[in-house]
């Protein structure tokens, strides 16, 4: 028994139903080859949908003309509500890299109070967070041409380095002053660079930094892993079949030598589809 399968193939189509009919973006000219590039740059963009705990700087100030808009987005934070309306519009254009996020692994939000379309009014000032899993760290508010501001990761640094130690350099002292302008143009090339606080501690880039291509490094390491898991589980799978012979002839197997598969993803399971057969195997939890 042979197994027919291309789950990479089908990981590849699972990522363009996200992005075309969940996110709604137009990937008609993204090769298969770059959407995950794209696919990942995009989740790393728009912050999933959870309730997450709200931790605000020891040096966050809101204006009063901004506060209605800063007490809704508190709000859909802690709910666990959307917050793509309050990201930049260029979150919609599927090509579109930030920067920021990339070097620094800082959203920016507005704040306004009122929808418009897709998207809440825009603001002047900007509101820079670091968002993970759990906890949303409102860093504070900003201008709108701060986006190389070092303040920004200093004020992280200080209120919670355990948040990002993993990107901190060891035994590494930095001589060399970057100021916001070359930050600026380094992001433009798609170059990288360290930052250093006051104290002298050195980060790398707390966002993952970017490839020649403008493309997220992590990004490409995760679609690399996930070439890699999936290739594993077809392994596993091609050596269970032997084993899964009495319950695929009960399904109507009948000695042929090719068992053709597809891979589904839900939320908690790899599951392979034996489509001829009607069976599922689960392959990874």
């Amino acid at each position: 028994m042979k197994l027919k399968s291309d789950f990479f193939s089908d990981w590849i189509n699972i990522l363009k139903d996200i992005l075309e009919n969940h996110w709604g973006y137009d990937i008609s000219n993204v090769s298969d080859e770059e959407l995950p590039f794209v696919y990942f740059n995009a989740e790393k963009r728009r912050p999933d949908q959870r309730p997450r705990n709200l931790i605000l700087s020891d040096v966050f100030s809101c204006p009063s003309n901004l506060q209605a808009g800063w007490e809704r987005l508190k709000d859909m934070v802690k709910d666990g509500n959307d917050l793509t309306p309050n990201l930049s519009k260029l979150v919609n254009r599927i090509n579109n890299k930030d920067s920021m996020l990339n070097d620094w692994g800082v959203h920016h939000f507005h704040l306004g109070e009122n929808l418009y379309g897709q998207f809440m009014e825009r603001t002047g000032p900007l509101l820079f967070a670091l968002v993970t899993i759990e906890s949303f760290y409102a860093i504070n508010i900003f201008n709108h041409a701060a986006w190389a501001d070092d303040d920004i990761v200093e004020i992280i640094h200080k209120n919670w380095p355990d948040v990002i130690s993993q990107y901190q350099i060891k035994g590494v002292i930095s001589t060399t002053e970057i100021t916001e302008s070359e930050r600026l143009t380094l992001r433009a090339k798609n170059a990288n660079a360290f930052v250093t606080v006051s104290d002298g501690t050195v980060y790398a880039p707390i966002g993952g930094g970017v490839v020649g291509a403008g493309y997220n490094l992590q990004a490409i390491m995760n679609t690399d892993r996930q070439r890699s898991t999936l290739k594993a589980l077809e392994d596993h799978l091609q050596s269970q079949l032997v084993d899964l012979k009495e319950t695929l002839s009960q399904h109507g197997y009948s000695g042929e030598d090719e068992i053709e598969a597809e891979l589904e993803i839900t939320e908690n399971e790899y599951v392979a589809i034996l489509p001829k057969f009607n069976v599922a195997v689960t392959l990874m939890e």
